[in-house]
């Protein structure tokens, strides 16, 4: 209940607007090592679903998000490869996963119409999975830091993750229902996200309810 009442308010705070084309990702061969590194030639020429896509919603008028990320995606047939790419200058955690930085969900709809919420969130160094990354998903992680030290060099991270085509019953040449929820909090450690000068933001492809399947974008899988 607390989380449909959030997502509620959340899109009566910033509505969905349209943002242009759906993705296509590309049927690309090869050899992944899950490290959150990006090594492998088949993420340069992946599809890539920039933050500029992304509906954004802020905590308060504190807010100064700087944060710029992205998504990758291929398939090879079998698996669909997803990344996402932040370069967020201070990467805080949070038991909570309204409040802590990285994936919320990578939500979609299986063919036999049921939604499954892949989640990675920095809810501790290392990260913690959540959702059905706990069971139908490989994953993997690099953080470039700095995680809740600001004297760090560097900053941002890269999670990394396969699912089984045959988990979620798509096949390449189809269309899969998505919906991506991405957090960026960036002030107050371990305080809420809605605590006065928490900078926190939350960026949304598709729609803040991930319940929500008619706000959903396509992800067509290349033939």
């Amino acid at each position: 209940m607390k989380h449909r009442l959030l997502c509620a308010a959340l899109a009566l705070i910033s509505p969905m607007t349209a943002m242009g084309a759906d993705v296509t990702a590309p049927r690309l061969n090869g050899a992944v090592t899950l490290d959150g590194r990006l090594e492998e030639p088949m993420w340069r020429t992946a599809a890539r679903l920039p933050h500029t896509a992304f509906v954004r919603w802020v905590a308060d008028t504190y807010v100064k998000d700087p944060t710029v990320f992205h998504l990758r995606f291929f398939h090879d047939g079998r698996t669909l490869y997803v990344a996402l790419v932040s370069y967020d200058g201070y990467v805080e955690a949070d038991a909570d996963p309204d409040n802590s930085d990285g994936l919320y969900s990578l939500s979609l709809a299986t063919r036999a119409g049921k939604l499954k919420h892949y989640r990675l969130r920095w809810s501790e160094n290392p990260p913690l999975a959540g959702g059905e990354m706990l069971d139908s998903a490989e994953w993997g992680a690099h953080l470039r830091g700095p995680f809740e030290e600001p004297a760090r060099p560097g900053g941002g991270y890269v999670f990394e993750f396969a699912i089984k085509l045959s988990a979620i019953g798509w096949k390449p040449g189809d269309t899969i229902p998505l919906n991506i929820i991405v957090n960026d909090h960036d002030g107050k450690p371990k305080a809420a996200y809605q605590t006065p000068g928490a900078e926190f933001a939350r960026f949304a492809w598709g729609s803040f309810d991930n319940g929500n399947r008619a706000a959903y974008r396509t992800l067509k899988l290349a033939p």
